[in-house]
């Protein structure tokens, strides 16, 4: 098994990034993942270590510039999901669709990295802790700008009654493929694991500009309650993403009387937080 210089610190950042700082000397800083633009510097043969806290069920994109026409130092990404979660994929999406890896011809002008955690999800999980680390080994300062955007799309609402369901579609924006996973969720914010509803977790393929289309009338009459005869399914609705921002569109709709002459339909807003 070959092993690299990123593999063994993506591995000391994973289990113990205070053990890092303190063996290796590394600066570290605290941001947020809620798509503010933070400025840094970074002293000359230094590097900085950038962490913030994941959750099941989110997903994450990680942005880079020094300024317009100015090159950037290569950044490292390392996803710390929360669980037992490893062999998550960083995957650099610089050059989908919006593409921001402009090449000014002395080096990459932005960089822009994203991953998932794609769960289940469960409310007394821990949260996670994610590593971004730059290493400046130039004899000057390197000054730029960080953006971690939470990426997640929620949905304040789903149901799959007897005389109900969701349907739910998603839209590959971009110009390459995008994962995207589904947490259903109870009113108590656990997962649900239910015959015809997707797997909490399981990562799904939309090719660009395809579309995914996943309701819930393939749930059957007897889970359709929880427990047996209580109350009927439903609650909220969590979908990572692990392309750029905005790379995908989706809607929700719940039909009720779907078989009747008089069907009423309920479109349910499904979006990152902040939009």
């Amino acid at each position: 098994m070959k092993i690299t210089l990123r593999s063994v610190l993506a591995l000391f950042l994973l289990l113990s990034p205070a053990l890092l700082r303190a063996q290796m000397g590394f600066n570290s800083v605290v941001v947020v993942p809620d798509g503010r633009t933070e400025t840094d510097s970074i002293p000359a043969n230094t590097s900085s270590v950038y962490l913030f806290s994941t959750l099941p069920g989110h997903s994450y994109s990680i942005e880079q510039s020094k300024g317009l026409s100015q090159p950037t130092l290569p950044m490292y990404v390392f996803a710390g999901c929360p669980g037992p979660l490893f062999g998550v994929t960083v995957n650099d999406t610089s050059s989908m669709d919006p593409a921001v890896a402009f090449n000014t011809g002395f080096g990459q002008q932005r960089q822009r990295q994203a991953f998932a955690c794609t769960g289940p999800v469960f409310p007394s999980m821990t949260p996670g802790q994610a590593s971004i680390m730059i290493n400046n080994q130039n004899p000057s300062p390197y000054t730029f700008s960080l953006t971690v955007t939470d990426t997640t799309l929620f949905s304040a609402k789903w149901a799959a009654a007897i005389n109900s369901d969701t349907f739910w579609t998603f839209t590959n924006t971009s110009s390459a493929p995008v994962n995207i996973s589904i947490n259903t969720l109870d009113n108590t914010g656990f997962a649900q694991f239910f015959p015809g509803l997707p797997f909490p977790g399981n990562s799904m393929s939309i090719a660009p500009g395809a579309v995914l289309a996943i309701d819930t009338t393939q749930i059957p009459p007897q889970f359709r309650t929880n427990p047996p005869g209580g109350t009927p399914l439903g609650g909220s609705v969590r979908v990572t993403e692990d392309g750029p921002p905005g790379a995908i569109l989706a809607t929700a709709t719940i039909v009720t009387n779907a078989s009747t002459p008089t069907p009423t339909t309920e479109s349910v807003k499904i979006a990152p937080k902040h939009q």
